[in-house]
Formats: C-alpha cells, sequence, structure tokens
C-alpha cells in the first residue's frame, strides 16, 4: 500500500480510469435496441463503467460499489431507497456475523491450535505434510475467509519449512524446492477449496444465495448448500494434492526427527486453552451447529422467523457479551473489529444493486433473449463454456466483482431456454473461487506469493492444470448434483 501511494496508480489503472467513463458514454449514446427501455441502456451503461473500474482497479473496488446508489438515481432509473436496499440485504449481515466469529477465533488463537493439532496427526512422510497443511487450511476455510486463513496459517508454513532445511541439510536441492512449494501452493489452494464448501468461506457463494433469493425467489439455505460445496471441496482437494505431491513437483521424503519435534513443541508450547479458547470454541460450535440444523429450528414455534443471518448476528452479538476471561474483557472488543474486512461488504452491496437493477429494468431479459440460441444448442456446452470463461477472467479480476457481472446474464440464459437457472449458476459462483495460477487470482494465492517462496511461474504451472480439472469437475457439479440438491 505505501508503495503504491509513493510510485502512484499503474498504467493500466489509469487506463481504466479514463476508459471506464468512455465506455459507458458509447455504451448510453448507442446501446438502444428496439424494445429495451431508456432505463436499461442507462443500465448497462453504468454496469460497462463497473466491469472496467471492477478489472482495473481504477480506484478501490469498494468505491466502485457505490457507483449504482450514486448514479442510478441521479439519472431517474431507480429511487434512492430503492437501490440502497441491496446495501443492507440479509445476506450481507450473514457474512458481517461470520466474519465477527472469525475475529474471535483469531483473537484468541484457536485457529493455530485446530491447524497445530492436523499437522501433528499427520506425521513426518513430506506428502502428508502438505495434505496435513491443505486439510487444516480447508477446515478452518469453511467458516473464515479464506484470506484469514491463509494469513494465520502462513507463518506456521514457514515454519516447518524452514526447520526441515535446517535440519536436513542432506536433502535434493529439488525435493526441497519442490516440497516448499508444494506446501505453501497447498496452503492457498486448501484455503481456496475450503471456502467454496460454506456459504460463508468466499464471498461469490453468499452473494449468489442472495441473488437468486432477489431475483428468482429461490431461497438456499446453509445445510443445502453445503450438499453440493462439501462434495466439490471432496473431489479438488485430492486432486490439487496429486498434482501438487506427485506430478509437477514431486516430493518423495519423510522429514528429519527435528522437524517432527517443532511441529509437536509448537503445539505443545500452546499450553492447555485458555477460558477464551474453550468459549470462544463453544460459540463457534453453537453457529455451525445453527446453520446447518437452521431448518429444523425454524419449525420450532418460538423460531420460526429464524434464519441463516439471525444465527451469524446472534453468535456476533454474543462475542461481545461473553466474557474472556481475561482483564473483563469480552471475547470480542469494538477495536479488534477494525480489522474486519468493511470494504467486502460494501463490495457486496455494490454488486447486489447492480445486479438488482440490470434484472428490474429488463437488461437481463433482453441479453438471455440475445444469447437464448446459444444455450439451446448445447446446454453442456454452455456451461462448461461459462465455467471456463469466468475461471480465466477471475485470474485478472475480483471474483466478487465477476460474480456480480455474469450472474444476472447466465441465470437469464437459463430462463430463457427454459431451464433451471441453477445450472448455469452454480458452476459460475464456484468457478469464481476457482482460478489458482496468478498471484492476483485469489487472496490466498496473493498471501502464499507475498512470503517469496514461490514464483509466478511455479503457481502457473500448477494453476493451469488446476484451472482445467475445475472446469470438469464443476460442470459435473452444475449438471449432476445441483439438480438433484435443488430440484426445479
Amino acid at each position: 500500500m505505501i508503495a503504491q501511494e509513493t510510485s502512484g496508480p499503474a498504467l493500466y489503472q489509469r487506463v481504466g480510469l479514463v476508459l471506464g467513463p468512455i465506455a459507458a458514454l458509447i455504451t448510453a449514446l448507442t446501446f438502444s435496441p428496439e424494445g429495451l427501455p431508456q432505463q436499461a441502456s442507462i443500465v448497462a451503461a453504468i454496469g460497462v463503467l463497473m466491469a472496467i473500474w471492477w478489472a482495473t482497479e481504477a480506484i478501490p473496488v469498494a468505491i466502485t460499489a457505490f457507483l449504482p446508489l450514486v448514479a442510478l438515481p441521479i439519472l431517474g432509473v431507480v429511487s434512492t431507497r430503492e437501490i440502497a436496499a441491496p446495501y443492507a440485504h440479509p445476506i450481507i449481515y450473514l457474512f458481517f456475523g461470520g466474519f465477527v466469529v472469525a475475529l474471535a477465533i483469531e483473537r484468541c488463537g484457536l485457529h493455530r491450535r485446530i491447524a497445530l493439532g492436523v499437522f501433528a496427526i499427520a506425521g513426518a512422510d513430506a506428502r502428508a505434510l502438505v495434505a496435513g497443511f491443505m486439510g487444516a487450511a480447508a477446515f478452518v476455510s469453511m467458516w473464515i475467509s479464506n484470506t484469514s486463513t491463509s494469513l494465520m496459517l502462513l507463518p506456521i508454513a514457514v515454519s516447518v519449512f524452514t526447520v526441515i532445511n535446517e535440519t536436513m541439510p542432506t536433502l535434493a536441492p529439488r525435493q526441497r524446492e519442490n516440497f516448499g512449494i508444494s506446501l505453501l501452493l497447498g496452503l492457498a489452494y486448501g484455503a481456496t477449496l475450503g471456502g467454496v464448501a460454506t456459504l460463508v468461506g468466499t464471498p461469490p457463494n453468499a452473494f449468489m444465495v442472495g441473488f437468486m433469493a432477489d431475483n428468482y425467489d429461490v431461497q438456499i439455505d446453509f445445510a443445502r448448500w453445503m450438499m453440493v460445496g462439501v462434495p466439490v471441496s471432496l473431489v479438488m482437494l485430492p486432486l490439487a494434492w496429486l498434482v501438487l505431491t506427485r506430478f509437477i513437483y514431486p516430493i518423495n521424503f519423510k522429514a528429519s526427527d527435528e522437524a517432527v519435534q517443532h511441529i509437536r513443541a509448537m503445539r505443545e508450547g500452546l499450553g492447555a486453552m485458555s477460558k477464551a479458547e474453550v468459549r470462544t470454541a463453544l460459540l463457534f460450535g453453537f453457529l455451525v451447529f445453527g446453520w446447518l440444523s437452521r431448518s429444523w429450528l425454524s419449525s420450532l414455534p418460538f423460531l420460526g422467523e429464524l434464519t441463516d443471518t439471525g444465527v451469524a448476528m446472534t453468535a456476533a452479538v454474543a462475542a461481545f457479551l461473553i466474557p474472556s476471561g481475561q482483564k473483563g474483557q469480552a471475547l470480542m472488543t469494538w477495536d479488534a473489529m477494525s480489522r474486519l474486512p468493511w470494504g467486502v461488504l460494501a463490495l457486496f452491496g455494490g454488486g447486489l444493486a447492480l445486479a438488482t437493477a440490470v434484472t428490474s429494468s429488463g437488461l437481463a431479459l433482453w441479453m438471455g433473449q440475445q444469447l437464448v440460441g446459444v444455450g439451446t444448442i448445447n446446454a453442456i456446452l454452455l456451461v462448461v463454456t461459462a465455467t471456463a470463461l469466468v475461471i480465466f477472467i477471475t485470474e485478472l479480476t475480483s471474483n466478487l466483482a465477476t460474480t456480480a457481472t455474469f450472474l444476472p446474464v447466465i441465470a437469464a440464459i437459463g430462463v430463457e431456454t427454459g431451464q433451471d437457472p441453477l445450472i448455469y449458476v452454480i458452476p459460475v459462483t464456484l468457478a469464481a473461487s476457482c482460478a489458482f495460477m496468478l498471484p492476483v487470482a485469489t487472496p490466498p494465492n496473493a498471501v502464499v506469493f507475498s512470503s517469496g517462496l514461490v514464483a509466478v511461474p511455479a503457481m502457473a504451472r500448477v494453476g493451469l492444470v488446476l484451472n482445467i480439472i475445475a472446469v470438469a469437475v464443476l460442470s459435473v457439479v452444475a449438471l449432476l448434483l445441483a439438480p438433484l440438491v435443488f430440484p426445479t
């Protein structure tokens, strides 16, 4: 951040800053198909501007997200009250509650205990150590944002790699290098793939739920989404591990006794669980139980209006009420909230506002009608093409911004072809979180790249293979599993 302030924005950002308004103006002046209201043309222009600014990060992506609130009322498309509603959508508070509990877990150090427990089970085999890191990252990332998961586990991974180097001087240089790359990329990919399993693991999942509820009255609860997300994680995680440790960066040694003792010492150094850890673990357990059993809980007479958002916000408020056992503080304090990713919440609101305007103005319906021929040619081809397109576009753009841009169009195609829009929406949503090639693709990639131990070519080499595998897996999930979980 400091370097950016000193040297100024990059060339592509300066180009995007100018190109966005020019493209929007051209769209507003020339895009007027017969039968399409003028309001839809204005929404299209705003959408073009936001897409370019999001893609180039000409200004902070969270600020770009406020353009619908600024421009659409002034241009007479919708009222301020109508367009402001998506910025307070319940799905935003679902993520807010999850963020608060995640900060509480990080604040008391519970995440380190969970991770080191998994690593201790992994043993001395190098491939098993990588699997342990991937499994720990995936499990934690199911409930905490994949960004936070990567940041929390990176120091542990670097520590283990350092101990391997220091205690095994006779290890072949290629094995040493491959282990470091596999370990750190395994951490990043584990965090990414664990995140797709739940609604709070990665922003596109939650965004999709809000979009489908607002525009198609399709309700997707936490437990039902896991019936799709968890299988994706369970299939992709072993495949990513195999690609890393057996094919592209093969490793086949056992860690030294010193390395195993180091991990064990780190775990033992944590000591007994503190009161804060115990209470945070209980709160976390309540949150997970509430999400997984919400459908049953809402059938009770006094909980008829309970939602996943209600469960999350209850846990968030409780975090400020439950004493931590230290100096009279609660598990969470307002000072600690400075680390909450407020920009992600703003991006949620802006994406939902744009999607709502695209749908209500008739623009999504028109685009779906224009592309209906593509969907009728071959639904399988469209699913595969859309999934691949989003995966590779997300290598260079925000995954949430990409989701907000593509979902209205892809859902409209489904409706116009007489198919369930979820067949198209689900793989596109998952694809937005499955970009593995570049540091800018997802936050976990950026986090492990910042360690200096993984070069861009090394990440791209594995990522390209995983991107192709992800296209196949997500397409199969969309065409075979999703219709069973979400019948039309």
